[in-house]
């Protein structure tokens, strides 16, 4: 059915490949409420793989502070990505969360009680406004800015680096090759912190001078072949290379063995790599929103590998209904796929869209029960697969899995793709028309 919502616990139903909402949205594992002051749709799609290993949530008034907003996607890949993308999503809110909420007794060895004892976005209005150009970095005179900045990446790092040694202790989850990317952002009143590690990605849709809608990417995508990422890399006896199939997907390798190729340089889990170059420190990035700042996207990097910022922009603004603009992001990367990939496995798909203005009370978008409109939400989400096999099974098309387990399937596996291409172009083709 794709959403459900409920005022206490949500009838049991069968779900569809994804949820979505705006204002009201699904959540599978948290309690479910309607949500009223902010706007978002969110949609998650299966690719061709196997279960899908991405997961997305989003949490309202985060950590008991009124307004804050939580977002995150995360990219499992490995045996177990699934499973490790979806502790991930359950406990890196909870450890963030922890670390923000008011403190009883001010500790004066850090400035994290000035960032979590005010309750409303008043707290922020006297920080000195933020380089107006479309750049995360301060200027030099912003000295709050880089202050709330410096006390977010504590907390960021701390948080990101409790959830990865949990990962490292956890019996029931095998995480020496298996692990997920993350891009999480939280909204306080009028300044985005972006926390990203691996190449999912945040971008923001905004106005240029001339009014124009523009996409400003928040994030970077942190690859193997980055030069900061690869000189660390090396410097830890790890190895960087493309495969001759996909020269253009670099992967980090054991110094001794062609394994796992993993095609991120930073992620939680895959302890296989932890001695060797990768590592779980987030990139912290800050965003001080304005007026032309619309919309918010976090998506997994099934999305970015076949779709511009600007065709991403473009899909989710001009859709009619902004409660689909998530389904619709999903479903013209799959037609993109298809196109540009045709012997590849079409990737799992994650998006959230966070609309940045409140939207007018007269508008289309049905109204919350009022007994609800102070309720705290938590939403997460993720697809269901009935009928598909849950074990992960490596490489599965010649192009963009994030990890390679059993090169010599490689050659059966092309050439399976090469078989039902021309099926999938019939296919596409009749799409576009």
């Amino acid at each position: 059915m794709g959403i459900c919502c409920s005022k206490a616990k949500a009838p049991a139903g069968d779900l569809d490949d994804g949820e979505q909402g705006f204002p009201w949205m699904h959540g599978d594992l948290f309690h479910h409420h309607l949500w009223t002051s902010a706007a978002v749709s969110m949609h998650t799609k299966q690719g061709w793989k196997g279960a899908n290993q991405d997961a997305m949530t989003v949490s309202q008034d985060f950590a008991g502070h009124k307004g804050h907003i939580f977002c995150g996607v995360f990219d499992g890949h490995g045996p177990l990505g699934r499973e490790v993308a979806r502790h991930v999503r359950d406990t890196l809110p909870l450890k963030l969360s922890s670390a923000l909420k008011p403190k009883t007794e001010e500790d004066p060895s850090t400035h994290t009680s000035k960032l979590t004892t005010e309750e409303d976005h008043s707290s922020n209005t006297d920080l000195h406004s933020c380089d107006k150009s479309d750049s995360t970095s301060f200027s030099d005179d912003t000295t709050d800015e880089k202050l709330l900045l410096s006390t977010w990446k504590n907390i960021f790092v701390k948080a990101f680096d409790q959830v990865d040694e949990e990962l490292r202790q956890h019996s029931g989850i095998d995480c020496i090759c298996s692990g997920t990317t993350a891009v999480t952002v939280v909204r306080q009143g009028d300044h985005l912190i972006i926390a990203n590690l691996g190449d999912s990605r945040a971008v923001l849709c905004t106005r240029d001078s001339k009014d124009r809608l523009i996409p400003v990417q928040l994030t970077t995508d942190l690859k193997p072949d980055l030069p900061s990422e690869l000189a660390r890399i090396l410097n830890c006896k790890g190895r960087v290379f493309a495969m001759d199939d996909e020269p253009d997907v670099p992967r980090m390798w054991l110094p001794d063995q062609d394994a796992p190729g993993l095609a991120m340089a930073r992620a939680f889990g895959d302890f296989c790599l932890k001695n060797h170059g990768l590592i779980c420190t987030p990139e912290v990035y800050y965003r001080k929103l304005s007026e032309k700042d619309e919309l918010l996207v976090l998506a997994t990097d099934g999305i970015w590998d076949v779709l511009s910022n600007k065709e991403v922009v473009k899909t989710v603004s001009s859709g009619s209904d902004p409660s689909n603009a998530a389904r619709q992001l999903i479903d013209r990367a799959v037609r993109a796929w298809r196109r540009k990939y045709p012997t590849s496995m079409v990737d799992d798909c994650a998006v959230v869209c966070l609309f940045l203005k409140q939207p007018a009370a007269d508008e289309k978008a049905p109204q919350a029960v009022s007994s609800l409109s102070n309720s705290k939400v938590v939403v997460s989400g993720e697809a269901s697969e009935e009928g598909t096999t849950t074990v992960w099974r490596a490489l599965e098309g010649v192009a963009r899995a994030n990890s390679v387990m059993r090169l010599p399937r490689m050659g059966r596996v092309l050439s399976w793709r090469r078989r039902s291409s021309s099926s999938l172009m019939d296919e596409d083709q009749d799409d576009r028309e």
